[in-house]
């Protein structure tokens, strides 16, 4: 039976093994099997129970099966259909590897058309009515009702939309965003803010309004009393803060509890064994090179492609050597880019003449690219994808004890619309990841350091020093260029930042390995204009050929010249392309 769009399955009764369909103050609270995403579903088990909760239009899962093992202030996902343009349908199919042919799936859209799925299994088509039917009531884009978000905000429950329309207002926004700075992400548990079950006192839902009423009336009364007055105003109205404050104590010291425990380490010891039992995608998959051209240089390339593999080292110092050859057509691809297109710091002096000129081609060569979509960003990328081994060069000293013949930069760009009241170090990601080699030339310098450029000098530092400076590892900058910029129409200022360096300070993570040097960048945490234009051009970047680079930023003159240190060059880039999350359930 194919998936539904109008009307309900029918009501049928069945016994199955379905657990309590209410619990801790939700509409439903059950336990379901998930399917895993993306490469997760190449596992030998890809549907794993789950506890399901749904409130107020707001959907949940955890890690765990049964509500009692279950902290509901830290959802393994969530979603508020009710400010998301979501979809759901059900199918009587029994799937391979699924436990009962109860499906319930829940498409959610981002970037006007890419989409996640959720695909929950049911244990008997009464749970499986019941479910769809409640997640079927927000079915559409996000609701724009500024009453309903005023409300939410002081923790009313609104009645559930019926009417939506696509654009949110100011306003709306900017309710949310309060909401969500004072009360965090997690979903309530019920019309109060806490429950007794989780060791919280109870609140009536309208103390915060009553609160708000209060503390404006007295400042009206304050300023129209005498002075004897006016001081107990301000006396009562610090009260009523110090009340308000009391009410949200024991939750935040809850998460803040929760959030040591991870701190302390408890949680290492899984997440390590998690890392090394897991199922590891092989790099480069996600994301393909460019086509080589069939004529001249290009048919030479391909020869040596032919004989040795797209992976082997005779490939990848053949590679730097064709940048240009390449087929031209508009394809979702990769290919290395050109370090001298690049303008950089020239000394002597930099400080006072500000002099800059094209790089000298880059220190390190690009070996391969991965381009993922993931529900959390990927914190290494070891914890996700194999790690290359290329015999001939990972496996061979550089000459210098801190440079090492590898280096990956991994980075994860928001992929949905950041809020300028509300900020996060994760979330919904489109992950970037590059794998650099040393080039031929850097290793050549490296037999006498002595005599080593200033730009191979300083990077032998940023690899001794960044990993315990945190100053010195926030000289990384990141870099890029987009070719025939003034074709995209893209708006301003946008354009007069094109190939203006951005260093990587608290963004940035090191990490260092056998045989090569992991940085991560967490686009997440940067500022929310930087973000917002991000998000606003991830719609062209299917017409955009894109340089990234990424360099040490030099300041003294024994650091100057400063010279890339390693360079991609994306193709037509096609967010919606990027494959789903890689098995992060």
């Amino acid at each position: 039976m194919a998936p539904v769009s109008n009307g309900a399955p029918p009501l049928i009764s069945e016994g199955s093994g379905e657990r309590s369909s209410s619990g801790g103050g939700f509409d439903l609270c059950e336990a379901l099997y998930k399917k895993r995403n993306g490469f997760g579903k190449m596992a030998d088990s890809n549907w794993v129970p789950r506890c399901f909760t749904y409130h107020g239009g707001v959907l949940c899962y955890y890690e765990e099966e049964n509500f009692e093992d279950v902290d509901p202030s830290r959802p393994r996902g969530r979603v508020d259909l009710s400010r998301d343009d979501t979809k759901v349908s059900y199918m009587d199919v029994k799937k391979p590897g699924a436990p009962s042919k109860y499906l319930v799936v829940l498409q959610i859209f981002v970037l006007g058309g890419i989409e996640r799925k959720w695909k929950m299994c049911c244990h008997s088509k009464t749970q499986q009515t019941r479910w769809y039917q409640a997640l079927k009531e927000f079915d559409g884009p996000a609701d724009t009702n500024i009453g309903d978000d005023i409300l939410d905000f002081l923790s009313i429950k609104p009645t559930p939309p019926t009417q939506r329309t696509r654009k949110m207002t100011a306003a709306a926004r900017l309710a949310r965003g309060l909401r969500r700075a004072s009360f965090g992400q997690a979903p309530p548990l019920s019309n109060n803010y806490s429950s007794q079950a989780d060791g919280f006192p109870v609140h009536h839902p309208r103390t915060p309004l009553l609160l708000f009423v209060s503390l404006n009336t007295l400042v009206f009364l304050s300023r129209t009393a005498s002075i004897s007055n006016f001081w107990l105003c301000v006396i009562v109205i610090n009260v009523i803060m110090k009340k308000a404050i009391s009410l949200k104590m024991p939750r935040i010291k809850g998460i803040l509890d929760a959030n040591s425990k991870e701190e302390e380490g408890e949680e290492f010891a899984e997440e390590t064994t998690q890392r090394e039992s897991a199922v590891k995608v092989p790099f480069g998959k996600t994301f393909d090179r460019a086509k080589v051209k069939p004529e001249g240089a290009g048919a030479e390339l391909k020869a040596i492609i032919d004989q040795h593999g797209w992976h082997s080292a005779e490939a990848c110092r053949a590679l730097p050597k064709h940048l240009n050859n390449f087929a031209p057509d508009r394809t979702h691809s990769y290919w290395n880019g050109d370090g001298t297109i690049f303008r950089v710091r020239m000394g002597p002096n930099y400080k006072k003449t500000g002099k800059k000129e094209p790089s000298k081609q880059s220190l390190f060569d690009l070996y391969a690219m991965d381009l993922v979509r993931t529900e959390e960003r990927i914190k290494e990328s070891r914890d996700i994808f194999e790690v290359p081994v290329i015999p001939g060069i990972t496996d061979k000293p550089t000459g210098h004890a801190h440079i090492p013949p590898m280096i990956i930069i991994n980075c994860g760009m928001p992929s949905t619309e950041p809020s300028l009241f509300s900020s996060t170090d994760d979330g919904p990601s489109f992950v970037t990841v590059f794998y650099f080699v040393i080039s031929e030339d850097t290793l050549r310098q490296l037999k006498d350091i002595s005599t080593a450029s200033p730009a191979v000098k300083l990077l032998g530092e940023w690899c001794r020093r960044a990993e315990n400076e945190p100053s010195f590892r926030g000289r990384f900058k990141a870099m890029c260029i987009l070719d025939e910029i003034e074709k995209l129409g893209l708006p301003n200022p946008i354009p007069a930042y094109n190939g203006k360096p951005v260093l990587i300070n608290k963004s940035g993570a090191f990490f260092r390995r056998e045989n090569y040097i992991e940085h991560s960048i967490n686009v997440h945490l940067f500022a929310y204009l930087a973000k917002k234009a991000l998000y606003s051009i991830q719609p062209k970047f299917p017409n955009m050929r894109l340089n990234v680079g990424f360099v040490i930023e030099g300041r003294d003159d024994d650091e100057l010249p400063e010279c890339m240190l390693g360079v991609g060059k994306c193709l037509y880039m096609d967010p919606a392309k990027a494959p789903d999350d890689l098995g992060l359930d």
